[in-house]
């Protein structure tokens, strides 16, 4: 009587991970997202750009006009000049999502609006922008992490759309 006993428990240990591994499988939904910046509550830092901004936050229409962001798809928006690992992390991002968005390069000089339309801070000189104008992301170029990052939030937002 003890040896089926034994029989049944190990059974029942084995099949209990079978058993939550189909009922995730079947009813359980992974689904990633990248929520949208300066939907909420806007940067610190802002009195000294001098410009009252209403939330949730979208880039002005006249600056995308300006900097010719396109309105059908994402813009990563580059500020300053690349540096030769800067273009390779740039280049393996455009490889892994050829023609889905538009890198535009900004030169450095427009620090303000750097730092007052988009709200780049630090060694930050990326920002990647949605179609509406929203802010998704703000990355570092010369930061392989950095860049990584941005490749991993554009595969789950391309999904998303």
């Amino acid at each position: 009587m003890t040896k089926y006993r034994k029989v049944i428990f190990l059974f029942l240990a084995l099949m209990l991970p079978v058993c939550i591994f189909l009922f995730l499988k079947i009813f359980g939904k992974n689904q990633f997202s990248v929520p949208p910046l300066f939907i909420e509550v806007l940067p610190e830092n802002m009195d000294e750009c001098g410009v009252a901004v209403a939330l949730p936050y979208r880039v002005p229409e006249r600056i995308r006009d300006s900097l010719s962001l396109p309105k059908e798809k994402m813009s990563l928006v580059h500020f300053g000049r690349l540096k030769s690992n800067d273009d390779t992390n740039l280049e393996r991002v455009k490889d892994d999502h050829k023609s889905k968005f538009s890198l535009i390069a900004v030169p450095d000089s427009l620090s303000r609006l750097k730092r007052c339309v988009f709200f780049l801070t630090g060694d930050n000189d990326l920002v990647l922008v949605d179609n509406e104008g929203t802010i998704r992301g703000q990355y570092k170029s010369s930061d392989r992490d950095e860049i990584d990052r941005l490749r991993m939030e554009l595969s789950i937002l391309f999904n998303e759309y």
